[in-house]
């Protein structure tokens, strides 16, 4: 050691053991497993820090950096246009490239395009030009590389894939596989080494609430699947290697979503392995989930965008797709695909991720975070393999039950508001006015099978929120909540604080906290008000002294009024009940539930 670093030597390490027992001290006898250890959905628990002791067994990540160390940190920073004139997609698509764009994702739901139109002023050799399709097409292939031959561009310069995942189509809309039409698709594309056909998709275990160890397993299921079927069309599996690209939808958990895409090189290194097939070539790309954006609220969405592509360049992806953050309910603007293009260009031009070769690496929390992620997803791959494979298991709906499983958790934190979704279940913006969505969250079935429903975490709260909306409209009126504060000042305020924020995730009306010193004053006061619900808003100590007085006398006045008690006084709930109290919420009260039953008793008329 240097004579400038013997600092150093006055601080010995401190073992895992020491940091937990300064941490018990700290917790002043609460368990520490109970309060510190995070059980995720994935079923493993996350500590809540991690040492060098935790990182035996991390001799695996050495291949992660093998694989890492042969790659470029450049991604390709793409767009997405969706095809309905080609002279319109055109200049969509010369716009997005003024503002970086590099690559183009064209959705095209006809096989018959004018390219000499759609890509009119568009360097074919450096801009990445992909296709997604809803079924394969060898035909729309074909007319891309003659057009190409055309230009005077060599298939070897070509840059890009075609996004047409027949088992994803299945899953999503029961479309039946042609896996005919895909292998001779990809014998074609196989003839431009950068062009790529054999796309495995993610988004629909994603979107439909599944964990991430159950998107990772399940897409290499997929993969299997697709390796098989493909394989016995006369293409070898050394070509369907080349052709793979996976299509990995990136959700909100940031430190879990790094892990994810580690994860998913080393799985893929040990699966192709076993096909005797090398996985350092493997390109993925990213493109941000639909389940953690929101209707409402929608530019949180751009945040959300850009932790979501964080996530993905320091995972290690090869292209990023950035969604406008409007696009799940309207035709995205020049403005919002230009604000999605700079989450990448300044991810390489501010953060500069791009000069690092893997921004993750000797993080103790993401590299333990990458072990479990690969354990319980080959867990869960060997499991779906025993039992016949990815359609074997889709067709018995044994996917679609550990999804749902998964899914029913969530959408009870979300209830419950434990998972917090910003201008959703938590923080709404009660001027703002969203278009009417339908939402069809009802399970489909195509002869026996369950069809996966993509879908936004927080859809029935935006529901909840789209019913208020539709009964304005109707009649003018919305449901006016009074919040009724009493006694102690911290509390009192808090508790109002909580239920403005509870209400208005319905999109109901905050009339105001009205403080009061005077019980009989309170209770005669709000009774008197014309809202439709009335909120005491206290500490409990407070409920316990005046809490059955303000309630007896409120009823007495306003028997029809909503009397809600913001709280949970566990040993006065019955009494409270008793004396008029309508309804109890707080931190553990299923909001969904709760608000659907105020809707019932409220919205008359709708």
């Amino acid at each position: 050691m240097s004579e400038s670093n013997q600092l150093f030597n006055d601080f010995g390490p401190v073992s895992r053991a020491e940091w937990i027992d300064k941490a018990t001290v700290d917790l002043k006898g609460a368990d520490f497993n109970r309060k510190l250890v995070w059980r995720t959905y994935e079923g493993f628990e996350v500590q809540p820090f991690y040492t060098p002791e935790d990182m035996t067994g991390t001799d695996k990540l050495a291949q992660l950096r093998a694989i890492f160390a042969q790659s470029s940190r450049s991604w390709a920073n793409y767009t997405e246009i969706h095809i309905q004139d080609e002279k319109k997609a055109n200049e969509e698509a010369l716009y997005a490239m003024k503002y970086g764009a590099q690559g183009i994702l064209f959705h095209a739901d006809i096989h018959k395009i004018d390219l000499n139109v759609l890509l009119k002023g568009i360097d074919i050799r450096t801009i990445h030009v992909s296709f997604a399709l809803e079924a394969p097409s060898e035909a729309l292939v074909e007319q891309y590389f003659n057009y190409a031959n055309k230009e005077g561009v060599d298939l070897k310069e070509l840059k890009g894939f075609v996004q047409a995942d027949v088992l994803e189509s299945w899953t999503i809309r029961g479309v039946a596989p042609d896996f005919d039409e895909l292998a001779q698709m990809i014998k074609l594309t196989a003839q431009a080494p950068d062009f790529r056909g054999l796309a495995v998709q993610s988004a629909s275990f994603v979107d439909a609430g599944s964990n991430v160890s159950q998107e990772l397993a399940f897409a290499f299921n997929k993969m299997v699947e697709l390796f098989d079927r493909l394989s016995e069309k006369d293409i070898e599996i050394k070509v369907l290697a080349g052709e793979l690209i996976p299509v990995l939808a990136i959700g909100g958990d940031y430190f879990f979503e790094i892990a994810k895409m580690r994860a998913f090189r080393l799985l893929a290194a040990s699966i192709l392995k076993a096909y005797g097939v090398d996985a350092s070539q493997l390109k993925i790309v990213s493109v941000n989930s639909l389940w953690s954006k929101s209707l409402y609220d929608p530019y949180v969405n751009m945040l959300r965008n850009t932790t979501e592509g964080m996530a993905a360049v320091m995972g290690g992806c090869d292209a990023l797709l950035t969604r406008s953050h409007d696009c799940s309910y309207q035709e995205p603007s020049n403005f919002s695909r230009r604000i999605a293009l700079n989450v990448s260009n300044l991810l390489k031009e501010e953060t500069y991720l791009d000069k690092v070769v893997d921004p993750a690496a000797g993080s103790y929390y993401i590299e333990n975070l990458t072990l479990s992620l690969t354990d319980k997803a080959l867990e869960i791959f060997k499991e779906i393999e025993s039992k016949g494979g990815f359609v074997i298991a889709f067709e018995n709906n044994t996917i679609q039950g550990m999804i749902a499983g998964v899914k029913a958790q969530k959408e009870k934190d979300i209830a419950q508001r434990k998972n917090v979704f910003v201008g959703i279940n938590r923080y709404p913006n009660l001027n703002e006015k969203v278009p009417f969505i339908k939402h069809d969250g009802a399970a489909k079935e195509v002869n026996g099978i369950k069809l996966l429903v993509p879908q936004r975490a927080a859809r029935l709260f935006e529901d909840l929120r789209q019913r208020t909306q539709e009964y304005f409209e109707n009649t003018g009126k919305l449901p006016k909540v009074y919040l009724a504060c009493f006694g102690n000042l911290a509390m009192r305020k808090a508790r109002a604080t909580f239920a403005a924020d509870f209400f208005g995730t319905a999109g109901f009306e905050m009339m105001g906290e009205f403080f009061f010193d005077n019980i009989e004053n309170a209770a005669r006061e709000s009774a008197a008000s014309d809202a439709d619900i009335v909120v005491m808003c206290g500490a409990d100590d407070d409920y316990i002294e005046n809490g059955e007085a303000f309630a007896k006398t409120f009823k007495a006045i306003a028997k029809d009024k909503q009397l809600v008690l913001a709280g949970n006084p566990a040993d006065m709930v019955e009494k409270l009940k008793a004396a008029g109290v309508d309804e109890f919420i707080h931190v553990r009260t299923n909001a969904i539930e709760a608000l659907n039953a105020f809707q019932e008793k409220l919205l008359t008329t709708v």
